[in-house]
């Protein structure tokens, strides 16, 4: 009982440093880093959910632009804020430039699909010349090789000639021998 009394009147404790402030600076900027290495890029995370909004194809709001919502942040200054806004506003006027046709009158399946889903012809025509050229390239390395391989005389080991091989080649230089 008196023991209790006595851890009752006793000061807290300081608490203790941050936990982090021990660790050296190089450390805890690698340890930052690999957070970051797990959560991914924010940036790029905001511009996949931007660029493709996930949708039904019997959502007639597929297509729609998600109208934009502003509000200034806490520690966001008033020009960073105006920047943002412009920024966003330039995206929302670029989309609905760029936005599909929209056809009500036609079915669903007549009507033009965005550009963005389908290779176009000129990319599916660059990879077929491509797949074409890198065929021919591996065809002609097969015959190159082949060809080697025709002139390389495989001699067993312990095989004795009897002679030096003659040639029948004359150099360029030789004294031409005139017949009389």
């Amino acid at each position: 009982d008196k023991k209790l009394k006595r851890d009752g009147n006793v000061k807290p404790q300081k608490a203790k440093p941050d936990h982090l402030k021990d660790i050296p600076f190089r450390l805890r900027e690698i340890m930052k880093s690999k957070e970051r290495m797990k959560t991914g890029p924010l940036r790029a995370k905001k511009l996949k959910k931007a660029i493709s909004p996930k949708c039904k194809p019997e959502d007639s709001q597929c297509g729609d632009i998600p109208v934009p919502h502003f509000r200034r942040g806490k520690e966001e200054s008033e020009k960073a804020y105006l920047r943002r806004m412009e920024n966003e506003t330039k995206h929302i006027l670029f989309l609905t430039r760029n936005q599909v046709e929209r056809k009500p009158e036609l079915d669903a399946d007549k009507q033009e699909r965005p550009a963005d889903k389908s290779k176009s012809e000129k990319k599916k025509e660059y990879d077929k010349v491509r797949l074409q050229r890198l065929h021919q390239k591996k065809l002609d390395r097969q015959e190159a090789k082949m060809e080697k391989e025709m002139f390389i005389d495989n001699v067993p080991f312990g095989e004795v000639s009897m002679a030096p091989p003659s040639l029948s080649a004359k150099p360029k230089k030789a004294p031409v021998k005139s017949q009389v």
